[in-house]
């Protein structure tokens, strides 16, 4: 390990400006990674992040960093679902479409969008919610680098996941 954290090695796979946001929904539009279906249905993620936030609990104390961020990561995703889900009619599978639909709906607010770009300085945009993904495949997937997950990665993805997780609740309940 370089002394770098992990979240500062993986390198952002999501598209920086306006132009190429915009593609990349267009793209994920035309594969049909969008499900429509009932609005309502966004209580039903909201409810899963929440469970899934409560369950970090334990992996916390027991430092047992890689299923913080695992679990972490899927909070974001059923929170980020929520908000699709009741303002738009749909939610995604698939996590970077999900990322950029909610990007092309603006549905964050901007002191919540800033602290997501500010998680670490060389990431713009709502990359952080990639590198979050990122993260979790290393943590599920990869039976050596899981071990280099330090305390300050799963702090930094536990704390963006409450937040988002907060703010989509409060969001969806306007």
């Amino acid at each position: 390990m370089t002394g770098k954290s992990l979240i500062e090695e993986i390198l952002p796979s999501l598209p920086r400006n306006e132009k190429g946001i915009e593609n990349a929904y267009q793209y994920c539009s035309k594969q049909r990674r969008f499900v429509k279906t009932n609005s309502k249905e966004f209580s039903a993620h909201l409810e899963k992040a929440k469970s899934d936030l409560n369950a970090i609990k334990a992996d916390y104390e027991n430092r047992a960093w890689d299923w913080v961020i695992i679990k972490s990561y899927y909070a974001i995703h059923h929170a980020v679902n929520a908000l699709l889900l009741r303002f738009s009619g749909f939610y995604s599978k698939d996590h970077i479409c999900a990322i950029l639909a909610l990007k092309h709906f603006e549905l964050l607010s901007d002191a919540l969008y800033l602290k997501l770009r500010n998680i670490n300085a060389k990431f713009s945009d709502f990359t952080a919610l990639d590198i979050t993904y990122s993260l979790r495949k290393i943590s599920q997937y990869d039976v050596r680098k899981w071990k280099e997950i330090s305390q300050k990665d799963a702090d930094d993805i536990y704390s963006m996941s409450k937040e988002l997780v907060k703010f989509a609740e409060e969001k969806c309940y306007e």
